[in-house]
């Protein structure tokens, strides 16, 4: 027997205009050439009749907490729906523009941010116009698509830190479905970055791929909701390690799980909307010493000063002298560096969790294990983007997300394996939350 709840979904387009720097990788800068295909943002609707609640899925590697209270006071502004309803989604594609989460990369185009703005707010409303009666229906399976980036199998001489299979390979899929069965838009979660092709140009990787080929199979269009991928990236065969092709081999290959899997699915069982948050502290591990953070100074002053190499080069240097000066200015903190809310969202059979950092997969797999949701989808990068916070295995092996990543992000060190513990004690308690009342 299925319950049926109001559902609407809409989209705009917010591919950038050539220009606009990239955002995702360090060794590609300046500005996009052009678009390989379109990017997106995706607005669903749903309401209970007594709650309403929106999720937004942007193809954008990120967006920071402070634009993110902006945003969300913006759109109950326009909509109604106040900001604790609201989840903020990315992709994390690393063809999309930079936003500010990692200044060093690029620089963020206010006029392109207000143009995303505009657009979300219209996605919103256009679904909040359109809600029509609408069942749920849910299936979850596997796919290993995605590796574990950090093991030996996937990068030879680096931290070697467990297997190539050690990943979240959940696929969870949500199909809101009209009275007479016809599918209304189809929700994916998943858990791998989007970094199949690092060309100077934007794209939607895999996700839009996935999102053509499902919606190209079910007549109605799809959204996706990046995981706990911290960890993880596509898996690739032979000397085409990225590429435009290997993107959409991903996404077609991703995309033809969830069609699969279509024929598993199973209806919910109620058709109850909520939302909760609960509060995570964030600390930082101990910063390199003031002797190195003046070392590393001196010589990229010194570089700059020469103005030689190329512009890549510089830019680097730059980005060296940045982070020497935030570790000399940084000053301990007695009480937890960074406060987030994680929130969760329930739908239904469903939940979903926003967790602000590039949550690794051992995290998400615990999560899936501990929760009371019958389905999960856990939005990794979502509602903010602080930088990785490692695992204590993780920490203990080092590598990029442990080492280097933080110095991207704008951070003075890492994120102390603590933080990622209470964030996912923080999400069960929110998800809890959800199943208190009903």
């Amino acid at each position: 027997m299925t319950c049926q709840l109001q559902v609407g979904f809409a989209r705009r387009d917010i591919t950038p205009p050539p220009g606009i720097d990239l955002s995702g990788f360090g060794f590609r800068f300046g500005a996009n050439l052009g678009s390989l295909e379109p990017l997106e943002v995706g607005g669903l609707a749903v309401s209970d009749g007594d709650r309403t609640l929106l999720l937004l899925s942007f193809d954008l590697i990120g967006l920071t907490i402070e634009h993110l209270a902006v945003l969300r006071a913006r759109m109950a502004a326009e909509t109604g729906v106040p900001g604790t309803n609201q989840m903020w989604a990315c992709t994390h594609t690393h063809g999309g523009p930079e936003t500010g989460v990692l200044p060093s990369m690029g620089e963020r185009d206010p006029d392109y941010l207000n143009s995303v703005e505009v657009a979300a707010v219209a996605a919103a409303v256009d679904a909040l116009d359109g809600m029509t009666s609408a069942n749920l229906w849910l299936a979850s399976g596997e796919s290993y698509m995605g590796a574990n980036r950090r093991s030996a199998a996937f990068r030879p001489g680096g931290p070697e830190d467990g297997r190539i299979d050690d990943i979240d390979a959940a696929v969870v899929v949500a199909e809101f479905r009209d009275p007479g069965g016809n599918p209304i838009v189809t929700l994916v979660n998943y858990s791998c970055h989007p970094t199949g092709s690092r060309e100077s140009v934007s794209t939607s990787d895999y996700p839009g791929h996935m999102r053509r080929t499902v919606s190209a199979a079910t007549g109605a269009p799809s959204l996706y909701v990046n995981g706990a991928g911290g960890d993880v990236n596509q898996r690739f065969d032979g000397a085409g390690y990225r590429s435009v092709s290997n993107a959409r081999h991903h996404g077609v290959t991703l995309g033809r799980t969830v069609l699969d899997l279509r024929s598993e699915m199973r209806p919910s069982t109620t058709a109850h909307a909520a939302s909760a948050s609960t509060p995570a502290d964030l600390q930082y591990t101990d910063p390199i010493s003031q002797v190195e953070a003046r070392r590393i100074l001196a010589e990229g002053q010194r570089a700059l000063e020469a103005t030689t190499g190329t512009a890549q080069r510089l830019r680097i240097q730059s980005h060296q002298v940045d982070f020497a000066q935030r570790v000399l200015d940084w000053q301990p903190s007695d009480g937890p560096d960074l406060t987030v809310d994680i929130q969760a969202l329930r739908i239904g059979d469903l939940a979903l969790v926003a967790i602000p950092s590039e949550f690794f997969s051992a995290d998400g797999r615990a999560l899936r294990d501990e929760t009371r949701s019958p389905e999960l989808m856990i939005a990794g990068w979502s509602n903010g983007l602080v930088g990785y916070t490692p695992t204590r295995r993780a920490m203990a092996t080092g590598g990029y997300e442990v080492d280097d990543a933080h110095r991207w992000y704008g951070h003075h060190a890492a994120w102390n394996p603590v933080s990622g513990d209470n964030l996912r004690a923080a999400a069960l308690d929110s998800i809890s939350q959800l199943y208190g009342d009903n």
